[in-house]
């Protein structure tokens, strides 16, 4: 069905209403972005904000989701020159950590169960499990990965890995961002294969 101009301009708004609050954030951090100045920027009244974000937290909450779904995009193959599917993971696994490594740099302050217990949050997340999971059951088809293995516990084991915080170490300048992604997805790929 056809979506109407209204629910198109809709759409584009809130999703200008994104970038720019993304940043805000990537310049202020969570606690200095204020909704004034992000309805200054975005050029529309601050109550127009909250037609689309109830709060900063759901604003926050939005630009997470959203990335979520940009990763979510990038998992569709392109059936031109589809890559084998334990290739297609190890990059979108390269992409999350870099999307996360932004959203760390952002200085989001939310408390973790603020996010990770949001509706859309867990649809977001639910919806990517789904096709982490595909990847993983195609890649066993294809036979790079162990068969014995249970997806949903990889899946599990991928989503906690990359969560985990190594913020200490990165601030210590124990590890750079390039060791850590390459150290996470070299363990958890070479872990996969069979």
């Amino acid at each position: 069905m056809a979506r109407s101009f209204r629910e198109r301009q809709r759409e584009l708004r809130e999703d200008v209403i994104l970038d720019t609050a993304y940043q805000l954030l990537l310049e202020q951090g969570y606690q200095k972005m204020n909704m004034d100045e992000l309805a200054a920027r975005v050029g529309v009244a601050k109550m127009t904000i909250y037609q689309h974000f109830p709060s900063k937290e759901a604003l926050v909450i939005g630009v997470i989701v959203r990335g979520m779904k940009m990763i979510e995009e990038e998992l569709t193959p392109d059936f031109a020159a589809p890559a084998p599917a334990l290739e297609r993971l190890e990059a979108i696994l390269a992409k999350s950590l870099e999307r996360r490594s932004t959203l760390r740099r952002v200085n989001v302050e939310l408390a973790p169960a603020a996010v990770t217990q949001n509706p859309r949050y867990q649809a977001q997340r639910d919806r990517l499990a789904e096709q982490w999971s595909g990847l993983i059951e195609q890649a066993k088809a294809e036979g790079s990965v162990d068969r014995t293995l249970s997806t949903p516990v990889l899946v599990r084991l991928l989503f906690n890995t990359f969560q985990t915080d190594f913020d200490d170490l990165l601030h210590a300048g124990a590890i750079s961002a390039d060791e850590l992604a390459h150290t996470l997805i070299t363990v958890a790929i070479k872990g996969m294969r069979s």
